[in-house]
Protein backbone atom coordinates (compact mmCIF):
# COMPACT_ATOMS: atom_id res chain seq x y z
CA UNK A 1 0.00 0.00 0.00
CA UNK A 2 2.79 2.41 0.97
CA UNK A 3 4.37 1.46 -2.44
CA UNK A 4 1.31 2.16 -3.95
CA UNK A 5 1.30 5.45 -2.82
CA UNK A 6 4.53 6.42 -4.07
CA UNK A 7 2.77 5.30 -7.79
CA UNK A 8 0.41 7.55 -6.67
CA UNK A 9 2.37 10.41 -6.11
CA UNK A 10 4.49 10.04 -8.75
CA UNK A 11 1.41 10.69 -11.17
CA UNK A 12 0.80 13.22 -9.84
CA UNK A 13 3.40 15.05 -8.55
CA UNK A 14 3.57 17.61 -11.59
CA UNK A 15 0.02 18.55 -10.66
CA UNK A 16 0.83 18.85 -6.95
CA UNK A 17 3.68 21.16 -7.39
CA UNK A 18 1.62 23.32 -9.90
CA UNK A 19 -0.77 23.94 -6.80
CA UNK A 20 2.59 24.86 -4.41
CA UNK A 21 1.24 28.51 -3.21
CA UNK A 22 1.88 28.68 0.30
CA UNK A 23 3.50 28.87 2.17
CA UNK A 24 6.16 29.58 -0.36
CA UNK A 25 5.50 29.52 -3.65
CA UNK A 26 8.28 27.06 -5.03
CA UNK A 27 6.90 24.04 -6.81
CA UNK A 28 8.22 21.27 -4.62
CA UNK A 29 5.28 20.11 -2.34
CA UNK A 30 4.74 16.99 -4.98
CA UNK A 31 8.55 16.41 -5.13
CA UNK A 32 8.90 16.75 -1.15
CA UNK A 33 6.45 14.30 -0.13
CA UNK A 34 7.09 11.75 -2.98
CA UNK A 35 11.02 11.69 -2.00
CA UNK A 36 9.76 11.42 1.57
CA UNK A 37 7.86 8.17 0.63
CA UNK A 38 10.65 6.91 -1.17
CA UNK A 39 13.26 7.21 1.83
CA UNK A 40 10.29 5.13 4.07
CA UNK A 41 10.22 2.52 0.94
CA UNK A 42 14.32 2.38 1.35
CA UNK A 43 13.76 1.82 5.16
CA UNK A 44 11.18 -1.15 4.39
CA UNK A 45 12.24 -4.34 5.86
CA UNK A 46 13.09 -7.30 3.32
CA UNK A 47 11.82 -10.00 5.36
CA UNK A 48 7.68 -9.87 4.47
CA UNK A 49 6.74 -12.33 7.37
CA UNK A 50 7.30 -9.02 9.53
CA UNK A 51 4.06 -7.53 11.98
CA UNK A 52 2.13 -4.57 11.16
CA UNK A 53 3.85 -3.10 14.68
CA UNK A 54 7.44 -3.98 13.57
CA UNK A 55 7.10 -2.60 10.01
CA UNK A 56 5.21 0.45 11.55
CA UNK A 57 8.15 1.38 13.96
CA UNK A 58 10.90 1.10 10.94
CA UNK A 59 8.88 3.69 8.58
CA UNK A 60 8.12 5.74 11.38
CA UNK A 61 11.37 6.35 12.12
CA UNK A 62 12.47 6.40 7.73
CA UNK A 63 10.11 9.26 7.14
CA UNK A 64 10.97 11.56 9.90
CA UNK A 65 15.10 11.25 8.72
CA UNK A 66 13.83 11.00 5.33
CA UNK A 67 11.03 13.79 5.57
CA UNK A 68 11.74 16.38 2.67
CA UNK A 69 10.25 20.36 3.24
CA UNK A 70 7.43 21.42 4.63
CA UNK A 71 5.01 18.92 3.39
CA UNK A 72 7.55 16.42 4.21
CA UNK A 73 7.88 16.83 7.35
CA UNK A 74 3.72 17.05 7.84
CA UNK A 75 3.37 13.70 5.67
CA UNK A 76 5.66 12.07 8.72
CA UNK A 77 3.32 12.76 11.32
CA UNK A 78 0.90 9.98 9.80
CA UNK A 79 3.64 7.56 10.15
CA UNK A 80 4.51 8.53 12.92
CA UNK A 81 0.62 8.01 13.79
CA UNK A 82 0.92 4.79 12.33
CA UNK A 83 3.29 3.39 14.64
CA UNK A 84 1.38 4.94 17.32
CA UNK A 85 -2.02 3.65 16.49
CA UNK A 86 -1.01 0.37 16.05
CA UNK A 87 0.88 -0.32 19.24
CA UNK A 88 1.67 -3.84 20.11
CA UNK A 89 -0.47 -5.77 17.16
CA UNK A 90 -0.14 -7.77 14.48
CA UNK A 91 -2.30 -6.48 11.68
CA UNK A 92 -3.86 -3.43 10.63
CA UNK A 93 -7.42 -2.37 10.81
CA UNK A 94 -9.85 0.60 10.02
CA UNK A 95 -9.60 1.57 13.90
CA UNK A 96 -5.96 1.66 13.11
CA UNK A 97 -6.21 3.59 10.39
CA UNK A 98 -8.66 5.72 11.95
CA UNK A 99 -6.41 6.65 14.70
CA UNK A 100 -3.34 7.06 12.72
CA UNK A 101 -4.74 9.92 10.93
CA UNK A 102 -5.86 11.39 14.17
CA UNK A 103 -2.73 11.28 15.40
CA UNK A 104 -0.77 12.71 12.56
CA UNK A 105 -3.33 15.70 12.85
CA UNK A 106 -2.93 15.96 16.51
CA UNK A 107 0.80 15.94 15.84
CA UNK A 108 0.77 18.42 12.84
CA UNK A 109 -1.17 20.80 14.63
CA UNK A 110 1.70 20.68 17.33
CA UNK A 111 4.55 21.02 15.52
CA UNK A 112 3.73 23.99 13.87
CA UNK A 113 4.31 27.31 15.76
CA UNK A 114 1.33 28.66 13.88
CA UNK A 115 -0.60 25.76 12.29
CA UNK A 116 -3.01 27.48 9.08
CA UNK A 117 -6.10 26.34 8.00
CA UNK A 118 -7.05 25.73 4.38
CA UNK A 119 -3.85 23.29 4.46
CA UNK A 120 -3.14 19.91 5.21
CA UNK A 121 -3.64 19.92 8.78
CA UNK A 122 -7.12 20.72 7.66
CA UNK A 123 -7.20 17.57 5.74
CA UNK A 124 -5.62 15.32 8.44
CA UNK A 125 -8.40 16.63 11.08
CA UNK A 126 -11.57 16.48 8.74
CA UNK A 127 -10.11 12.68 7.49
CA UNK A 128 -9.87 11.81 11.08
CA UNK A 129 -13.32 12.84 12.18
CA UNK A 130 -14.82 11.24 9.55
CA UNK A 131 -12.58 8.00 9.39
CA UNK A 132 -13.21 7.80 13.26
CA UNK A 133 -17.37 7.70 12.83
CA UNK A 134 -16.30 5.31 9.66
CA UNK A 135 -14.38 2.62 11.92
CA UNK A 136 -16.89 3.22 14.73
CA UNK A 137 -19.63 1.85 12.21
CA UNK A 138 -17.09 -0.64 10.61
CA UNK A 139 -13.96 -1.51 11.49
CA UNK A 140 -12.78 -3.24 8.31
CA UNK A 141 -10.09 -1.36 6.25
CA UNK A 142 -10.71 -1.20 3.01
CA UNK A 143 -14.47 0.30 3.92
CA UNK A 144 -12.64 3.03 6.31
CA UNK A 145 -10.23 3.76 3.77
CA UNK A 146 -13.15 4.21 0.93
CA UNK A 147 -14.62 6.69 2.95
CA UNK A 148 -11.70 8.42 3.74
CA UNK A 149 -10.60 8.38 0.05
CA UNK A 150 -13.89 10.17 -0.63
CA UNK A 151 -13.51 13.05 2.12
CA UNK A 152 -9.76 13.75 1.59
CA UNK A 153 -10.79 15.30 -2.05
CA UNK A 154 -13.79 16.94 -0.50
CA UNK A 155 -11.89 18.41 2.40
CA UNK A 156 -9.33 19.78 -0.18
CA UNK A 157 -12.03 21.21 -2.23
CA UNK A 158 -12.71 23.42 0.52
CA UNK A 159 -9.11 24.64 1.36
CA UNK A 160 -9.66 27.50 -0.69
CA UNK A 161 -12.32 28.87 1.77
CA UNK A 162 -10.01 29.09 4.53
CA UNK A 163 -6.92 29.90 3.25
CA UNK A 164 -7.19 33.69 1.33
CA UNK A 165 -4.23 33.20 -0.57
CA UNK A 166 -5.32 29.87 -1.98
CA UNK A 167 -8.60 31.44 -3.11
CA UNK A 168 -6.43 34.34 -4.59
CA UNK A 169 -4.30 32.04 -6.43
CA UNK A 170 -7.33 30.20 -7.42
CA UNK A 171 -5.87 26.95 -6.39
CA UNK A 172 -6.30 24.11 -3.88
CA UNK A 173 -4.17 23.39 -0.88
CA UNK A 174 -1.26 21.18 -2.60
CA UNK A 175 -0.07 19.34 0.22
CA UNK A 176 -3.72 18.36 1.50
CA UNK A 177 -4.14 17.27 -2.73
CA UNK A 178 -0.81 15.17 -2.29
CA UNK A 179 -2.35 13.47 0.88
CA UNK A 180 -5.83 12.63 -1.09
CA UNK A 181 -3.56 10.99 -3.61
CA UNK A 182 -1.54 9.21 -1.80
CA UNK A 183 -4.78 7.43 0.16
CA UNK A 184 -6.53 6.74 -3.50
CA UNK A 185 -3.01 4.89 -4.32
CA UNK A 186 -2.89 2.73 -1.21
CA UNK A 187 -6.92 1.94 -1.67
CA UNK A 188 -6.76 1.16 -5.26
CA UNK A 189 -3.53 -1.83 -3.89
CA UNK A 190 -5.92 -2.57 -1.07
CA UNK A 191 -8.54 -3.11 -3.34
CA UNK A 192 -6.27 -4.91 -6.20
CA UNK A 193 -7.41 -1.98 -8.90
CA UNK A 194 -4.68 -1.40 -11.33
CA UNK A 195 -3.17 1.15 -12.14
CA UNK A 196 -2.52 1.50 -8.76
CA UNK A 197 -0.76 5.23 -9.60
CA UNK A 198 -3.92 6.92 -11.63
CA UNK A 199 -3.96 10.82 -12.50
CA UNK A 200 -6.93 12.55 -10.40
CA UNK A 201 -8.50 15.55 -11.35
CA UNK A 202 -8.00 18.36 -9.10
CA UNK A 203 -10.87 19.09 -6.44
CA UNK A 204 -11.37 22.98 -7.75
CA UNK A 205 -14.47 24.60 -5.90
CA UNK A 206 -15.85 25.99 -8.57
CA UNK A 207 -16.36 22.14 -10.41
CA UNK A 208 -13.85 23.77 -13.37
CA UNK A 209 -10.81 21.50 -14.61
CA UNK A 210 -7.31 22.63 -13.25
CA UNK A 211 -5.23 23.14 -16.17
CA UNK A 212 -1.72 23.78 -14.55
CA UNK A 213 -2.17 27.53 -14.95
CA UNK A 214 -2.56 30.05 -11.82
CA UNK A 215 -3.61 33.59 -11.62
CA UNK A 216 -1.05 36.06 -14.00
CA UNK A 217 -0.90 38.55 -11.47
CA UNK A 218 -0.48 36.22 -8.42
CA UNK A 219 2.29 34.29 -9.87
CA UNK A 220 4.20 38.00 -10.87
CA UNK A 221 3.68 38.65 -7.05
CA UNK A 222 5.32 36.09 -6.20
CA UNK A 223 8.52 37.08 -7.72
CA UNK A 224 8.45 40.38 -6.19
CA UNK A 225 8.69 38.79 -2.70
CA UNK A 226 12.04 37.77 -0.44
CA UNK A 227 11.84 33.90 0.10
CA UNK A 228 15.25 33.18 1.82
CA UNK A 229 16.57 29.51 2.20
CA UNK A 230 14.50 26.37 3.01
CA UNK A 231 16.58 24.78 5.52
CA UNK A 232 16.45 21.06 6.91
CA UNK A 233 17.78 19.05 9.09
CA UNK A 234 17.97 16.19 11.40
CA UNK A 235 19.35 16.11 15.25
CA UNK A 236 20.10 13.01 16.94
CA UNK A 237 20.74 12.97 21.03
CA UNK A 238 19.59 10.87 23.63
CA UNK A 239 17.36 13.85 24.93
CA UNK A 240 15.47 16.06 23.10
CA UNK A 241 13.86 19.00 23.99
CA UNK A 242 11.74 19.34 21.37
CA UNK A 243 9.31 22.45 22.38
CA UNK A 244 12.31 24.55 23.37
CA UNK A 245 13.87 23.86 20.11
CA UNK A 246 10.52 24.27 18.05
CA UNK A 247 10.64 27.76 20.01
CA UNK A 248 13.89 28.42 19.22
CA UNK A 249 13.28 28.15 15.70
CA UNK A 250 10.00 29.90 15.46
CA UNK A 251 12.29 33.20 16.98
CA UNK A 252 15.10 32.86 14.95
CA UNK A 253 13.09 31.99 11.22
CA UNK A 254 9.52 31.18 9.55
CA UNK A 255 7.40 28.80 8.62
CA UNK A 256 9.29 26.37 11.16
CA UNK A 257 7.90 23.00 11.62
CA UNK A 258 10.06 20.61 14.17
CA UNK A 259 9.22 17.11 15.70
CA UNK A 260 10.73 14.33 17.37
CA UNK A 261 10.92 10.87 18.14
CA UNK A 262 13.33 8.54 20.57
CA UNK A 263 16.44 10.69 20.09
CA UNK A 264 15.43 12.15 17.00
CA UNK A 265 13.93 15.69 16.35
CA UNK A 266 13.61 17.04 12.61
CA UNK A 267 13.41 20.72 11.71
CA UNK A 268 12.18 22.59 8.82
CA UNK A 269 12.92 26.45 8.83
CA UNK A 270 12.88 29.53 6.44
CA UNK A 271 16.00 31.23 6.69
CA UNK A 272 17.72 34.37 5.45
CA UNK A 273 21.13 32.94 6.89
CA UNK A 274 20.93 29.10 6.80
CA UNK A 275 24.19 28.80 8.95
CA UNK A 276 22.11 30.08 11.78
CA UNK A 277 19.56 27.81 12.17
CA UNK A 278 22.21 25.07 11.91
CA UNK A 279 24.69 27.11 14.63
CA UNK A 280 21.09 26.85 16.69
CA UNK A 281 20.79 23.26 15.93
CA UNK A 282 24.15 22.33 17.57
CA UNK A 283 23.23 23.03 20.61
CA UNK A 284 20.82 20.43 21.28
CA UNK A 285 22.66 17.75 19.27
CA UNK A 286 24.65 16.04 16.45
CA UNK A 287 23.25 17.43 12.68
CA UNK A 288 22.20 15.04 9.74
CA UNK A 289 20.34 14.81 7.02
CA UNK A 290 21.20 18.69 6.42
CA UNK A 291 19.37 19.83 3.01
CA UNK A 292 19.18 24.09 2.07
CA UNK A 293 17.32 25.10 -1.13
CA UNK A 294 17.07 28.39 -2.56
CA UNK A 295 13.70 29.45 -2.24
CA UNK A 296 13.93 32.82 -4.15
CA UNK A 297 15.18 30.64 -7.40
CA UNK A 298 12.99 27.97 -7.06
CA UNK A 299 9.90 30.47 -6.56
CA UNK A 300 11.14 32.26 -9.95
CA UNK A 301 10.97 28.83 -12.14
CA UNK A 302 8.07 27.80 -10.02
CA UNK A 303 6.61 31.21 -12.06
CA UNK A 304 8.45 30.51 -14.96
CA UNK A 305 6.74 27.37 -15.12
CA UNK A 306 3.15 28.62 -14.45
CA UNK A 307 3.29 31.33 -17.43
CA UNK A 308 4.54 28.43 -19.62
CA UNK A 309 1.44 26.45 -18.63
CA UNK A 310 -1.12 29.36 -19.13
CA UNK A 311 0.64 29.90 -22.86
CA UNK A 312 0.12 26.46 -23.33
CA UNK A 313 -3.25 26.09 -22.15
CA UNK A 314 -4.09 29.33 -24.23
CA UNK A 315 -2.66 28.16 -27.41
CA UNK A 316 -3.12 24.23 -27.54
CA UNK A 317 -6.35 24.06 -28.25
CA UNK A 318 -5.95 26.90 -31.81
CA UNK A 319 -2.52 25.74 -33.33
CA UNK A 320 -2.75 22.25 -35.74
CA UNK A 321 0.23 20.62 -36.56
CA UNK A 322 0.86 18.44 -39.72
CA UNK A 323 2.18 15.98 -37.42
CA UNK A 324 2.65 15.47 -33.62
CA UNK A 325 4.65 13.30 -31.32
CA UNK A 326 3.78 11.63 -28.23
CA UNK A 327 6.10 10.30 -25.84
CA UNK A 328 6.29 8.58 -22.76
CA UNK A 329 8.63 9.77 -20.05
CA UNK A 330 8.92 10.52 -16.14
CA UNK A 331 11.42 13.35 -14.65
CA UNK A 332 11.29 17.21 -15.37
CA UNK A 333 14.26 16.92 -17.22
CA UNK A 334 13.38 14.32 -19.33
CA UNK A 335 10.30 15.60 -19.80
CA UNK A 336 11.70 19.27 -20.45
CA UNK A 337 14.24 17.81 -23.45
CA UNK A 338 11.81 15.69 -25.04
CA UNK A 339 9.39 18.80 -25.46
CA UNK A 340 12.36 20.92 -26.97
CA UNK A 341 13.98 18.43 -28.97
CA UNK A 342 10.24 18.15 -30.91
CA UNK A 343 10.18 21.45 -32.00
CA UNK A 344 6.92 22.28 -30.20
CA UNK A 345 5.38 19.50 -31.85
CA UNK A 346 5.98 17.14 -28.98
CA UNK A 347 4.00 15.99 -25.81
CA UNK A 348 5.19 13.61 -22.97
CA UNK A 349 2.53 11.30 -21.05
CA UNK A 350 4.09 9.89 -17.61
CA UNK A 351 5.10 6.85 -17.36
CA UNK A 352 8.00 4.54 -17.42
CA UNK A 353 9.47 1.69 -14.91
CA UNK A 354 6.74 0.65 -12.21
CA UNK A 355 3.99 2.81 -13.72
CA UNK A 356 3.41 1.60 -17.43
CA UNK A 357 0.41 3.60 -18.78
CA UNK A 358 -2.57 1.35 -20.24
CA UNK A 359 -3.87 1.19 -23.61
CA UNK A 360 -6.44 3.95 -22.28
CA UNK A 361 -3.77 6.20 -21.56
CA UNK A 362 -2.27 5.92 -24.45
CA UNK A 363 -5.29 6.39 -26.80
CA UNK A 364 -6.67 9.66 -24.70
CA UNK A 365 -2.96 11.23 -24.90
CA UNK A 366 -2.50 10.64 -28.99
CA UNK A 367 -6.56 11.85 -29.13
CA UNK A 368 -5.77 14.89 -27.85
CA UNK A 369 -2.27 15.63 -29.63
CA UNK A 370 -2.76 18.57 -31.88
CA UNK A 371 -3.02 16.55 -35.16
CA UNK A 372 -4.89 13.52 -36.83
CA UNK A 373 -1.49 11.96 -37.30
CA UNK A 374 0.57 10.70 -34.54
CA UNK A 375 3.99 9.53 -34.01
CA UNK A 376 3.89 7.48 -30.74
CA UNK A 377 7.06 6.58 -28.91
CA UNK A 378 6.87 4.11 -26.06
CA UNK A 379 10.00 4.45 -24.21
CA UNK A 380 9.79 1.40 -22.58
CA UNK A 381 9.61 -2.09 -23.41
CA UNK A 382 6.48 -2.70 -21.25
CA UNK A 383 4.54 -0.38 -23.15
CA UNK A 384 5.49 -1.13 -26.97
CA UNK A 385 2.81 -3.71 -26.60
CA UNK A 386 0.12 -1.31 -25.49
CA UNK A 387 1.08 0.84 -27.62
CA UNK A 388 0.52 -1.03 -30.58
CA UNK A 389 -2.79 -1.31 -29.70
CA UNK A 390 -3.87 2.10 -29.95
CA UNK A 391 -3.39 2.00 -34.11
CA UNK A 392 -6.95 0.09 -34.14
CA UNK A 393 -8.65 2.44 -31.74
CA UNK A 394 -8.61 5.63 -33.38
CA UNK A 395 -9.43 7.65 -36.44
CA UNK A 396 -6.06 9.10 -36.67
CA UNK A 397 -2.90 7.84 -38.42
CA UNK A 398 -0.97 6.54 -35.62
CA UNK A 399 3.02 5.67 -36.25
CA UNK A 400 4.87 3.43 -32.88
CA UNK A 401 7.89 3.47 -32.74
CA UNK A 402 9.61 0.48 -30.87
CA UNK A 403 11.39 2.68 -28.52
CA UNK A 404 12.24 0.27 -25.96
CA UNK A 405 13.83 3.36 -23.34
CA UNK A 406 13.18 6.99 -22.94
CA UNK A 407 17.32 7.07 -24.33
CA UNK A 408 16.34 5.55 -27.56
CA UNK A 409 13.27 7.68 -27.50
CA UNK A 410 15.58 11.08 -27.39
CA UNK A 411 17.69 9.78 -29.96
CA UNK A 412 14.56 8.52 -32.34
CA UNK A 413 13.54 12.17 -31.81
CA UNK A 414 16.66 13.85 -32.79
CA UNK A 415 15.31 12.54 -36.17
CA UNK A 416 11.95 13.78 -36.23
CA UNK A 417 11.44 16.40 -39.00
CA UNK A 418 8.05 18.24 -39.44
CA UNK A 419 8.43 19.38 -43.51
CA UNK A 420 8.76 15.67 -44.44
CA UNK A 421 5.86 13.30 -44.30
CA UNK A 422 4.96 10.60 -41.51
CA UNK A 423 6.48 7.75 -43.94
CA UNK A 424 9.67 9.39 -44.07
CA UNK A 425 9.84 10.16 -40.35
CA UNK A 426 8.52 7.02 -40.03
CA UNK A 427 11.73 5.18 -41.93
CA UNK A 428 14.14 7.47 -40.28
CA UNK A 429 13.00 7.36 -36.54
CA UNK A 430 12.93 3.51 -36.96
CA UNK A 431 16.51 3.66 -38.35
CA UNK A 432 18.39 5.05 -35.38
CA UNK A 433 16.50 2.49 -33.07
CA UNK A 434 18.64 0.13 -33.27
CA UNK A 435 21.74 1.80 -33.01
CA UNK A 436 21.42 2.56 -29.85
CA UNK A 437 22.74 0.73 -26.36
CA UNK A 438 20.33 1.46 -23.25
CA UNK A 439 22.58 1.74 -20.08
CA UNK A 440 21.26 2.39 -16.61
CA UNK A 441 23.13 2.73 -12.98
CA UNK A 442 20.80 2.02 -10.10
CA UNK A 443 20.94 0.73 -6.31
CA UNK A 444 19.56 -2.11 -5.24
CA UNK A 445 16.69 -2.71 -3.22
CA UNK A 446 17.47 -6.25 -2.05
CA UNK A 447 20.15 -9.04 -2.00
CA UNK A 448 20.22 -10.78 -5.28
CA UNK A 449 22.45 -12.76 -7.00
CA UNK A 450 21.67 -12.25 -10.55
CA UNK A 451 24.27 -13.67 -12.94
CA UNK A 452 26.50 -14.43 -10.81
CA UNK A 453 27.27 -11.27 -9.65
CA UNK A 454 26.39 -10.98 -5.55
CA UNK A 455 24.23 -7.81 -5.12
CA UNK A 456 23.65 -6.58 -1.84
CA UNK A 457 21.09 -4.09 -0.76
CA UNK A 458 21.90 -0.25 -1.26
CA UNK A 459 25.24 -1.21 -3.80
CA UNK A 460 25.01 0.40 -7.22
CA UNK A 461 24.76 -1.84 -10.25
CA UNK A 462 25.12 -0.90 -14.63
CA UNK A 463 22.79 -2.49 -17.06
CA UNK A 464 23.79 -2.75 -20.60
CA UNK A 465 20.79 -3.91 -22.71
CA UNK A 466 19.53 -5.64 -19.65
CA UNK A 467 22.92 -7.35 -19.01
CA UNK A 468 24.75 -6.45 -16.23
CA UNK A 469 27.93 -5.24 -16.87
CA UNK A 470 29.67 -3.32 -13.31
CA UNK A 471 28.90 -3.25 -9.41
CA UNK A 472 29.83 -1.48 -6.98
CA UNK A 473 28.92 0.86 -3.56
CA UNK A 474 29.43 4.35 -5.77
CA UNK A 475 26.97 5.07 -8.58
CA UNK A 476 29.54 7.28 -9.85
CA UNK A 477 31.98 4.96 -9.89
CA UNK A 478 30.13 1.78 -11.67
CA UNK A 479 28.97 4.97 -14.24
CA UNK A 480 32.61 4.68 -14.58
CA UNK A 481 33.02 1.41 -15.11
CA UNK A 482 29.87 0.95 -17.36
CA UNK A 483 31.05 3.72 -19.99
CA UNK A 484 34.81 1.82 -19.98
CA UNK A 485 33.32 -1.53 -21.26
CA UNK A 486 31.82 0.29 -23.94
CA UNK A 487 34.15 3.06 -24.53
CA UNK A 488 36.11 1.09 -27.55
CA UNK A 489 32.77 1.14 -30.07
CA UNK A 490 31.70 4.36 -28.96
CA UNK A 491 31.29 7.59 -30.59
CA UNK A 492 28.96 9.57 -28.75
CA UNK A 493 27.85 8.85 -25.08
CA UNK A 494 24.82 11.37 -23.31
CA UNK A 495 24.18 10.17 -19.45
CA UNK A 496 20.60 11.61 -18.18
CA UNK A 497 21.51 12.21 -14.26
CA UNK A 498 18.17 11.00 -11.86
CA UNK A 499 16.50 13.26 -9.46
CA UNK A 500 18.82 11.59 -6.79
CA UNK A 501 21.87 12.87 -8.20
CA UNK A 502 22.04 17.17 -7.05
CA UNK A 503 21.49 19.26 -9.81
CA UNK A 504 25.02 20.93 -9.21
CA UNK A 505 27.07 17.72 -9.63
CA UNK A 506 26.02 17.45 -13.71
CA UNK A 507 28.77 19.41 -14.70
CA UNK A 508 31.40 17.90 -12.38
CA UNK A 509 30.29 14.23 -13.97
CA UNK A 510 30.73 15.71 -17.52
CA UNK A 511 34.45 17.18 -16.64
CA UNK A 512 35.40 13.96 -14.79
CA UNK A 513 34.05 11.64 -17.68
CA UNK A 514 35.43 13.46 -20.76
CA UNK A 515 38.98 13.81 -18.68
CA UNK A 516 38.70 10.26 -18.48
CA UNK A 517 37.34 9.21 -21.93
CA UNK A 518 38.80 11.94 -24.38
CA UNK A 519 38.48 9.91 -28.02
CA UNK A 520 34.23 9.85 -27.02
CA UNK A 521 31.78 12.89 -27.44
CA UNK A 522 29.42 13.05 -24.17
CA UNK A 523 27.42 15.02 -22.93
CA UNK A 524 25.93 15.00 -19.47
CA UNK A 525 22.49 16.20 -19.17
CA UNK A 526 20.40 16.71 -15.93
CA UNK A 527 17.08 14.28 -16.65
CA UNK A 528 15.28 13.97 -13.44
CA UNK A 529 14.38 10.57 -13.88
CA UNK A 530 13.43 8.38 -10.50
CA UNK A 531 14.80 5.09 -9.57
CA UNK A 532 17.68 5.37 -12.00
CA UNK A 533 20.94 7.67 -10.92
CA UNK A 534 21.83 7.43 -14.47
CA UNK A 535 20.37 6.61 -17.76
CA UNK A 536 23.12 5.94 -20.88
CA UNK A 537 22.71 5.96 -24.66
CA UNK A 538 25.76 4.49 -26.32
CA UNK A 539 25.97 5.14 -29.95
Amino acid sequence: MISASAMALEANRDTINALNVFPVPDGDTGTNMLLTLRSVIDGMPNDTSQSANDVAKIIARSALLGARGNSGLILAQYFKGLSEAIGEESELTGEHFAKSIRYASDAAYKALPNPVEGTMLTVYRECAEIAEAAAAKNPDLESVMTIVAEEALKSVQRTPGLLPILAEAEVVDSGGFGFAVMVDGALRSLKGEEPFGREIQVPMPNGTDFTGSIKADFVDASEENDWGYCTVFAIESAEIDVDKLRNHMADIGRSAVVDGSEGIAKVHVHMEDPGQALTAGLAYGQLSNIEIANMDSQASHWASDRREDSETTQSASEKRLPIAVVAVAMGDGLSDLIVSTGMGATSVLKGGDTMNPSVSDLLKAVESAPSDTVILLPNNKNIVPAALEVHDLTEKDVRVIPTRSVQTGVAALLEFNDTVSIDENEEAMNDVVGEIGDGRVCRATRDANVYGHEIREGMAFATFNDDIVSVGGDPQFVLTKLIESKAEDAEIITVYTGESIPREQVRSTAELLEGKFGDIEIEVVYGGQPHYDYLVAVE
